[in-house]
C-alpha cells in the first residue's frame, strides 16, 4: 500500500496548497490517512452535520419533515441553489429544505435549517460525537459574523467517522440514517470525488468557496463500502484541485476493487 500512498502524495504535491485525505473503511475496503487532522474552512460540507441535528431532532419528534414554512424575499441568500430564484412567499417542507440544501447547497435553505434546528444543537452534536474540529460559527453569506472571526470549520478525519456512523445507521436511527445517504445520492454535483466513479456508487456533498475545493461521501457497490473526505485550499488553480480530488478518490476506489488493504 506503500504505492498507493506514494501516489495520493504525488497527486497533492502537485496540486499544491493543502490537502487533506480520509478513507474510513465500512465493509470489505481499508482506512487512509494523508493529514486527515488539518482544520480547514468548511465551504458547503458543513451541511452534512446540519442535517444529521434536524434528523436527530425529527427522530425526538421536535420537527416533522412535513411541516411547512414560506420563503420571504429577505431570507433569500445569493449563492448555490434555487430558492433565491422562485416567487416569494413559495411554501416548502422540511424535507424539501433538507434536500435543497445538499443536493443544490441551496443556500437560503441552509440558513432556514440553521434557524429551525439552532446552530448551537449543530455544535452539541458534534460534540457529542467527540468532534473538536468541525463546528458551525456562522450562517452561509454572513459577511458581518465573518469580519468577527466567526467561520465553519471541517476536519477531514471527523467527517469520514460521521459518514462511517451515518452508513451503519448509527448518526440518528435506521431509516433517517438511510434517508441522509438518499438525499446525498440525489447530489447534483459530482463532478470531483465522483470525477471517474462509475455512475451511482456515489452519495457526496461537496464544498467550493475561493481557495477552498472539497467533497466527502459514500462509496457504496455489492462488494465494498468506504467512507471518503478529500478536502484542499490554497490550490493556485481550483481546477486543478478539482482534478486532484477526482484522481485521488479513482486510485482509492481502483486499490479497494483490486482488494488491497492499507
Amino acid at each position: 500500500m506503500l504505492e498507493l500512498r506514494r501516489e495520493i502524495e504525488n497527486l497533492a504535491r502537485a496540486c499544491g496548497g493543502v490537502v487533506s485525505v480520509s478513507v474510513r473503511n465500512i465493509y470489505n475496503a481499508f482506512d487512509f490517512a494523508l493529514n486527515d487532522d488539518v482544520r480547514l474552512g468548511s465551504a458547503s460540507t458543513i451541511k452534512v452535520p446540519i442535517l444529521v441535528e434536524a434528523l436527530r431532532q425529527v427522530r425526538d419528534g421536535r420537527l416533522s419533515l412535513e411541516t411547512e414554512y414560506r420563503i420571504s424575499r429577505d431570507q433569500c441568500r445569493p449563492g448555490s441553489g434555487v430558492l433565491t430564484h422562485l416567487h416569494e412567499g413559495i411554501a416548502v417542507t422540511l424535507r424539501d429544505l433538507l434536500t435543497l440544501m445538499i443536493i443544490t447547497s441551496d443556500n437560503t435553505a441552509t440558513n432556514m435549517v440553521i434557524d429551525i434546528v439552532g446552530m448551537e444543537n449543530v455544535n452539541s452534536m458534534l460534540c457529542g460525537f467527540g468532534y473538536a474540529g468541525t463546528t458551525l460559527m456562522r450562517k452561509m453569506y454572513d459577511w458581518e459574523a465573518l469580519s468577527q472571526g466567526k467561520d465553519n470549520w471541517i476536519v477531514a478525519r471527523e467527517m469520514t467517522d460521521l459518514l462511517v456512523k451515518i452508513a451503519r445507521d448509527e448518526a440518528v436511527e435506521g431509516e433517517l440514517d438511510k434517508l441522509i445517504l438518499s438525499i446525498m445520492r440525489n447530489q447534483l454535483y459530482s463532478d470531483e470525488l465522483g470525477l471517474l466513479l462509475l455512475e451511482g456508487v456515489l452519495a457526496n456533498k461537496t464544498g467550493r468557496v475561493n481557495n477552498v475545493v472539497h467533497d466527502c461521501g459514500v462509496v457504496t457497490t455489492p462488494g465494498f463500502c468506504y467512507a471518503i473526505a478529500v478536502f484542499t485550499a490554497d490550490a493556485p488553480v481550483a481546477g486543478e484541485a478539482k482534478v486532484a480530488i477526482g484522481r485521488i478518490s479513482k486510485l482509492v476506489y481502483d486499490a479497494v476493487s483490486a482488494g488491497k488493504s492499507c
